[in-house]
């Protein structure tokens, strides 16, 4: 059985503001997410030397990120709806698992990488070391020069990037596969939260209200953070988490449900029907490690253990 454990604090500040493009914030709406073709993808064979673990779009929608067993992170320009790559980020000492943007990349790995510097091929601008174990996830926080990471070390640490120093450590009841961060007041103290199966990603949506989580049960779940509890579930005929690091994610405006499955189907479930609204076979020959959402609401990219990476428009 797997838990997802939400720890929280009493805040006085309002929560953050959700980024969007610019028509967007105009307007005040979330992007509005359409329902992708098969045939309307660009498939990038050998993106990586080895497996890919990890991808991540920028807020701005314009840059894709992908990290993998390499030890590299790949910048990719997606703003004419095509793969074009612009730059590689180095100096990890181990796999990349995790990458999160935020003024500057940060990558999960044996220890948490900052970047990136101005240079075609860059080192990390900081490494910041302290877990046993390896590094699963690393998210910034809205909060400046605050990072956190979860590792296989069954803990969670905070970081201050302006000491480069780890500020607090939290210990969680099994090794950590993905954590995410909430600014808003939703919880008060600490919870457990049950689901079958160990869990391999959790998603957080726009509103901070909602959490997707994907475990080895071939399952995912919406657990609305408000009740604390499980309020849908979506499986498939033909969906298996492919492993422990399977990531799934909410699109931007919630509406859907996006995973990768061990046969390289990607599955696509109608959070407001319940309802499976599609697959996309054919293009993967291996297991999905992971799927990103562009925040614009117009692309996805996914990535797998054959080195490929997908954009799919």
């Amino acid at each position: 059985a797997g838990h997802v454990c939400v720890t929280g604090e009493r805040r006085q500040t309002p929560p953050p503001s959700v980024l969007l493009p610019e028509e967007h914030k105009r307007s005040g709406h979330a992007p509005r997410c359409r329902v992708l073709r098969q045939e309307a993808f660009q498939a990038q064979g050998e993106a990586h030397a080895s497996e890919v673990n990890a991808v991540k779009f920028s807020p701005n929608s314009s840059l894709l990120a992908t990290g993998g067993v390499d030890r590299l992170i790949r910048l990719w320009n997606v703003a004419g709806g095509r793969l074009e790559k612009t730059q590689v980020l180095q100096g990890a000492n181990g796999s990349i698992t995790s990458i999160e943007f935020d003024p500057l990349v940060s990558a999960a790995e044996s220890s948490l990488a900052a970047g990136p510097h101005a240079s075609r091929s860059s080192p990390p601008q900081e490494v910041l070391t302290g877990h046993t174990d390896k590094v699963t996830a690393a998210r910034f926080r809205s909060t400046q020069w605050q990072a956190v990471t979860g590792s296989r070390d069954r803990t969670v640490r905070e970081w201050d990037l302006g000491q480069g120093a780890c500020s607090r450590t939290i210990q969680v009841f099994s090794y950590c596969n993905d954590l995410v961060c909430c600014d808003s007041v939703l919880v008060t103290c600490r919870s457990v939260i049950p689901v079958d199966g160990k869990v391999t990603s959790l998603s957080l949506s726009q509103d901070q209200m909602h959490l997707l989580s994907c475990s080895r049960d071939n399952a995912l779940k919406v657990i609305d953070l408000r009740m604390q509890s499980i309020q849908q579930v979506f499986r498939a005929e033909g969906f298996k988490c492919g492993s422990d690091g399977t990531k799934a994610v909410f699109s931007p405006d919630k509406s859907y449900a996006l995973a990768g499955s061990a046969d390289g189907t990607l599955f696509l479930w109608n959070v407001k029907t319940d309802q499976l609204e599609g697959r996309l076979p054919g293009v993967h020959r291996s297991s999905v490690n992971a799927v990103a959402w562009v925040p614009s609401g117009t692309y996805i990219g996914s990535v797998d253990r054959c080195k490929t990476v997908v954009l799919w428009r």
